[in-house]
């Protein structure tokens, strides 16, 4: 094949668990599970931090966020930084993003050529959590932050006739679908990148009827691993129940379940939206020389040990459905570790663009052997460092192992084949394997320094983020331009005939 065009689909907060490709039994999800059938599907992928911006910072630079200054959801996204899309703009492909990425910042493209939505989120730095998060005390009277999800969102889920989220994807649909069809009639005969980027299955947990009904209160399933007294947990989860409030509201049973089911279908509304993408994509033409990525920036607890949403290292909240499917190769199932790191130079290995003319750092290696039939291996690495935590968290997952460790909690050690819940912690028995997964993640994270750092880089963003609210508002938020409509349609001194001609765009034989 030619340089094939890449169409990156992103959704917000899935965890992999509940798709059918992963071994879920009740989320009705036709168009992911078709694309799964004929794509390699990788089992086991993990985002390389359990929140929003950071982990879609550090997929599209494929650096560890920590290596970027990525710190929080308030963190600049500096425009110094080589992103997939600067090295496959500069390999003479068009590239495009149609929905979120939670560019922080003036610079809203990272080397996108086109934008076709706003953000759904704030761009300036006001999310920046306060320096001083880690010194949160249970006992006193909290006020959260802009950007804090709160427990007591878990009580809205239901049916609504709309929401934010619904109305901002179904418009990066649109315009996504409208540019595949814009790219077809144009004489740009370039390759395309689109990223296209929806904010569902993201809390709050409400869709529509029809979505809502989908479903009945029987469907659903129990969380796999019921709720655990606080204090049954470790310190990080028990920091974390305070940080979003659980200890001033009381969820229910019907809460639980309510929850999953608007969880449940938000992810199927997601799909049907998916499905209206890959309609255009085959009705444009491009099915045929299309590589399709599907993932998500990370997952979500969703009542598994009683916790929720995601700033946990617990399989849930980082781990991520990844199916690529490339149309020269039989789709396959991969056991191996991935992640989401691994999506840049994955890009670039797809762009055909030498190893020699990749002349930037990055973390990640390409997935296209594995697509390929061929084997891949070595570790990957999460990491948590915003609110919620008193210092950074790390993780490096290597074949059935996981180790997290940090400089103010006990160390964890799961067996993930024998012990796939992360019930049993084996750390402090001193084994080879943590023995060898600690030395990695010493070697890989500074962790004497890193919290330092951490203050320090929030500290400097709080006091730009207060100056620049102060007079004259400069706004980062990109705001989307009329981008070529006013061209399409027909003007004065337009042949009527003529124009409505060139709109045509036949069916593929």
């Amino acid at each position: 094949m030619s340089k094939p065009n890449i169409l990156l689909v992103m959704v917000d907060q899935l965890t992999s668990f509940v798709l059918n490709s992963y071994g879920g039994s009740v989320c009705q999800t036709p168009h992911i599970d078709a694309l799964a059938a004929r794509g390699t599907v990788f089992e086991n992928a993990f985002c390389p931090y359990p929140l929003c911006a950071p982990s879609r910072f550090g997929m599209m630079s494929g650096r560890l966020p920590s290596r970027i200054g990525a710190y929080d959801n308030g963190a600049e996204f500096p425009a110094a930084i080589p992103t997939f899309a600067h090295y496959l703009r500069l390999h003479d492909y068009y590239t495009c993003i149609s929905g979120k990425m939670h560019f922080v910042g003036p610079d809203q493209y990272h080397g996108f050529e086109e934008r076709l939505t706003t953000e759904i989120y704030p761009a300036d730095m006001s999310w920046t959590p306060t320096p001083d998060f880690r010194k949160f005390n249970k006992d006193e009277e909290r006020e959260y932050t802009f950007g804090v999800s709160t427990i007591d969102t878990v009580k809205d889920a239901g049916p609504v006739a709309r929401s934010m989220q619904i109305d901002y994807d179904e418009d990066v649909i649109h315009h996504a679908i409208r540019e595949l069809y814009s790219r077809a009639r144009s004489d740009d005969k370039r390759p395309f990148m689109m990223s296209v980027s929806l904010t569902q299955p993201h809390d709050p947990y409400v869709t529509t009827r029809k979505f809502w009904d989908l479903y009945t209160d029987e469907n659903i399933d129990q969380p796999r691993v019921p709720f655990i007294p606080v204090e049954d947990r470790d310190a990080h989860s028990q920091s974390l129940y305070y940080h979003y409030g659980q200890d001033k509201c009381t969820l229910s049973d019907e809460d639980y379940r309510n929850a999953r089911r608007g969880y449940y279908g938000m992810i199927s509304f997601v799909d049907e939206l998916f499905g209206r993408l890959m309609s255009a994509l085959n009705d444009s033409g491009y099915a045929d020389n299309t590589v399709v990525m599907f993932s998500s920036d990370h997952g979500d607890m969703m009542g598994e040990r009683g916790m929720w949403f995601k700033k946990t290292l617990y399989n849930p909240a980082i781990q991520v459905p990844m199916i690529i499917a490339h149309p020269d190769h039989a789709g396959t199932r991969i056991s191996t570790p991935v992640s989401l790191l691994d999506v840049f130079p994955t890009m670039l290995d797809l762009a055909q663009i030498p190893t020699d003319q990749i002349t930037t750092a990055y973390d990640g290696r390409s997935l296209l052997p594995a697509v390929q039939g061929n084997t891949i291996e070595g570790p990957v690495f999460a990491e948590h460092i915003d609110g919620g935590t008193e210092a950074p968290r790390v993780c490096v997952i290597d074949g059935e192992h996981k180790l997290v460790l940090s400089r103010a909690y006990p160390t964890q050690l799961f067996n993930l084949a024998s012990d796939p819940l992360e019930l049993n912690n084996l750390a402090g028995s001193h084994t080879a394997e943590e023995v060898r997964l600690s030395e990695i993640a010493e070697n890989t994270w500074p962790l004497d320094n890193l919290l330092s750092d951490v203050i320090r880089s929030q500290t400097e963003r709080k006091l730009v983020d207060t100056a620049l609210a102060k007079g004259r508002a400069e706004p980062w938020d990109f705001s989307p331009r009329a981008l070529k409509q006013n061209t399409q349609y027909v003007r004065r001194g337009d042949a009527f005939p003529t124009i409505e001609r060139k709109g045509y765009l036949a069916y593929k034989e």
